[in-house]
């Protein structure tokens, strides 16, 4: 923003975009998916996804960063959701929960290196610009990957048969969204809590920017644990028990960073992280031969949830304070709950017991 000499308001364009367009991917993958195999896909995302980080990086104007940071979310899209996919597809279902949390231990992994990484490389370049460019290794790697011959047999093309879709699509947009909206809303208040607790910290008990800072790494270092732990475990519980104890925890945390101290907001990102692997799972049993479409419509669902939520908090933020603010998180989990509860009222009561397999 300092190089490009754009005000904040310019500067949040930056992550709009790429939350916009990572809407538009995920729909477009859906689409995709029915005229390419999924291999195919994975890997022209990854190849989207280095020609992106590398005009990040070379952007002579802030208008051509903005370009390039649409054809970020949209291969990052493309490259979330593929993997949720094919771990589905790919484990047995005794191990599927246990997949699905190690994948997005991964993830955890990568949130608690990337400030790392950012933060080393620019003190060792001096330059953000080799930030964006050196991470394409990141991509290269996912590429090169995609050749070896062991997963081959989970890169089939999607079977479409038009008559099929139509009535699949009937029978189960609603459902789907319900879902995807379910998750959404439980995303939103993961993301807000990360991207807003460093802020917190400065304004509500005047941390510097190095300590609030650790408090964010703390949050991840709680996800990757929770993610970590789920993949190692497996509770003889039912997965809808699981997911609203999630979401209660993750409120019951906010809340008590508000209000009591901080120290419980970082713990929030424990009680969270088994939340959407778990969701994952649950979704799969659902729509066991549907995946692609009800992982692409969560995904999209994300994008333009996390979009509105950001400017929701910003406005809290101006008019009423941060900690105002954070109380969109509990909000966000209890909405999360009310749908995690119902889903079954609303589309599986009149079904013989073993229908809710059925795709």
């Amino acid at each position: 923003m300092k190089e490009f000499a754009v005000n904040d308001s310019m500067g949040s364009w930056m992550f709009a975009l790429s939350s916009i367009s990572g809407f538009l991917s995920s729909y477009l993958a859906r689409h995709l998916l029915r005229r390419f195999d999924r291999l195919s896909v994975l890997r022209g995302g990854a190849i989207a996804l280095i020609i992106s980080l590398v005009g990040l990086a070379t952007a002579p104007h802030f208008y051509v960063f903005l370009v390039f940071s649409l054809f970020f979310g949209m291969s990052l899209g493309i490259v979330g959701l593929i993997p949720n996919v094919l771990v589905s597809l790919g484990s047995s279902e005794e191990r599927k929960q246990q997949l699905l949390s190690g994948l997005h231990a991964m993830y955890g992994v990568a949130s608690f290196c990337s400030p790392l990484i950012a933060a080393s490389v620019e003190y060792l370049t001096g330059s953000w610009r080799w930030t964006f460019g050196s991470i394409t290794i990141v991509p290269l790697g996912l590429l090169i990957y995609t050749f070896h011959g062991s997963h081959d047999n989970l890169h089939q093309k999607a079977e479409f048969i038009p008559e099929n879709h139509k009535l699949n699509k009937a029978r189960n947009f609603k459902p789907q969204m319900f879902l995807a909206l379910m998750v959404s809303f439980c995303v939103c208040a993961e993301i807000m809590i990360s991207s807003r607790l460093a802020l917190f910290m400065r304004r509500t008990a005047n941390y510097d920017m190095e300590h609030s800072s650790l408090y964010v790494t703390y949050f991840f270092v709680g996800m990757l644990t929770g993610r970590s732990l789920f993949a190692l475990i497996k509770l003889p519980i039912s997965l809808r028990a699981q997911l609203s104890i999630s979401l209660v925890a993750t409120a019951l945390c906010t809340f008590g960073g508000i209000y009591l101290h901080p120290v419980f907001l970082p713990i929030a990102g424990f009680t969270v992280a088994p939340f959407y692997p778990l969701a994952i799972t649950w979704i799969s049993t659902k729509f066991p031969t549907d995946l692609d479409s009800a992982v692409s419509y969560m995904m999209a669902t994300d994008s333009m949830m996390l979009v509105g939520m950001h400017l929701l908090v910003g406005h809290f933020t101006d008019n009423n304070g941060i900690a105002f603010a954070m109380l969109l998180g509990p909000i966000y989990c209890f909405l999360s709950f009310l749908l995690v509860n119902s889903y079954e009222y609303f589309f599986e009561r009149h079904q013989p017991q073993d229908d809710s397999n059925i795709a």
